[in-house]
């Protein structure tokens, strides 16, 4: 069953860029495309919302803006889903599919707690200002406080806290402040310094459009999805070039502004103040290059600088409000779902500045994106709900192909040679 979902999106995020290409094809129906997609399988239900077709429209806008669009991968949705079914994992009740998350009930509502660093449960204390050991122990506390205070407080401390909620839909899924174009040379040099998924895959998108990236971690906290599933790390980082720099050396910290000068491109996930407080300002450096595309991913955008991942950020969006709307039960949904979301239109929106001449600073909110992402919320989502079901039901799962690693997967700081001369 096909649907024209993924390309009236596709064409809705190419008006948002300026980009005046138009996609006409057909793609599978939403409630094939969660199924096909490995989503279906993950959430244990199906979303009622076309956020998989819209992730192949993501798709499919990059497609048609990309210089070879046949090295990309053949459904957007395909990547929501693979690292779940790499994994084998499913959600497990109120407990997110990576293990580390749970949504819980407040006072007054619900939050979604997600302790994915080893030093998450040392700041536990702090944000309750009591004891808890354990998963059952926290709940039984957090059931106690009010929304509003333990959300403002794990902002403060750092810990991933989201309030169950369902946002209006923004106008637009991000912001750009444009500086001097120019034509780059190509391929254009990428300095990725995000870690985990959303930017990982964005820079491995744009890998495969022929950039050159230079994937740059910190020798002391290198990515965390090193120490993860190999066959997925491989999927998101190989081909590109690995350096370590402690940030907190002098000369470290000299090679990463020479390296980022260097750069046709850079993407960073860091909190706000994070880089300010090392002296490096994406201005500056934006203003010293014509042509220098500088793209900051942030979990709530430059005004907020609170920590979130992927679980976490999906209920801030609104999917487990959505989820309980449509089946009486809320739980989270998909496997870090904001992270692949974002990282296919992160990567949408720096090609687009690239095909303009860049020169631009591009701001993506995590959360922002995801909901833009979710669509209009229709008004009878147990009908959806129940159609959509059905149209899975009749037609046997049929997976996606799983894409392959590209090139080479290097150890860290394997290139320190090759970039630090």
């Amino acid at each position: 069953m096909q649907s024209d979902h993924a390309a009236l999106y596709a064409n809705k995020l190419l008006t948002d860029l300026n980009v005046k290409a138009r996609i006409t094809a057909q793609a599978d129906h939403p409630a094939l495309a969660w199924q096909n997609s490995g989503l279906l399988q993950v959430t244990g239900l199906m979303l009622p919302l076309p956020l998989a077709s819209h992730a192949d429209g993501a798709l499919m806008a990059l497609k048609a803006i990309s210089p070879d669009a046949k090295t990309l991968p053949s459904y957007g949705s395909a990547l929501l889903g693979e690292r779940a079914r790499l994994r084998q994992t499913i959600r497990n009740g109120r407990q997110c599919a990576g293990g580390y998350g749970r949504l819980m009930n407040t006072a007054d509502g619900r939050i979604a707690l997600n302790l994915v660093r080893d030093n998450d449960w040392d700041l536990v204390p702090a944000w309750l200002e009591d004891y808890a050991a354990n998963w059952e122990s926290l709940s039984d506390i957090v059931r106690q406080r009010s929304t509003r205070d333990l959300t403002l407080r794990a902002a403060e401390i750092g810990l991933a806290v989201a309030q169950d909620m369902l946002p209006e839909t923004p106008k637009l899924w991000f912001a750009i402040k444009k500086f001097t174009a120019s034509t780059r040379p190509k391929p254009p040099i990428i300095v990725d310094l995000s870690g985990l998924w959303a930017g990982p895959l964005a820079s491995s998108l744009l890998a495969m459009n022929g950039a050159h990236v230079i994937k740059v971690e910190s020798p002391t906290r290198p990515d965390g999805m090193r120490f993860g599933h190999q066959g997925f790390y491989d999927l998101l980082n190989a081909g590109k070039d690995c350096v370590a720099l402690n940030f907190r050396n002098a000369e470290d910290l000299g090679h990463l502004k020479t390296l980022l000068h260097k750069a046709d491109i850079v993407i960073e996930a860091s909190r706000p103040r994070a880089l300010h407080q090392i002296g490096i300002c994406a201005e500056d450096f934006v203003a010293a290059k014509a042509g220098k595309i500088w793209a900051r991913l942030t979990a709530y955008g430059q005004d907020e600088n609170r920590i979130g991942f992927g679980d976490d950020i999906g209920i801030s969006a609104g999917l487990a409000t959505i989820m309980e709307r449509a089946h009486a039960e809320p739980c989270f949904v998909g496997d870090a779902i904001a992270d692949p979301v974002n990282g296919l239109h992160l990567a949408l929106a720096i090609q687009a500045s690239l095909t303009q001449g860049g020169g631009a600073i591009i701001d993506v909110s995590m959360c922002d994106v995801l909901r833009y992402a979710m669509g209009d919320i229709p008004q009878d989502l147990p009908h959806i709900a129940q159609d959509w079901q059905q149209i899975a039901d009749i037609n046997r799962p049929s997976f996606y192909d799983m894409r392959m690693p590209r090139g080479t997967v290097k150890t860290l700081g394997a290139d320190n040679s090759v970039w630090l001369c």
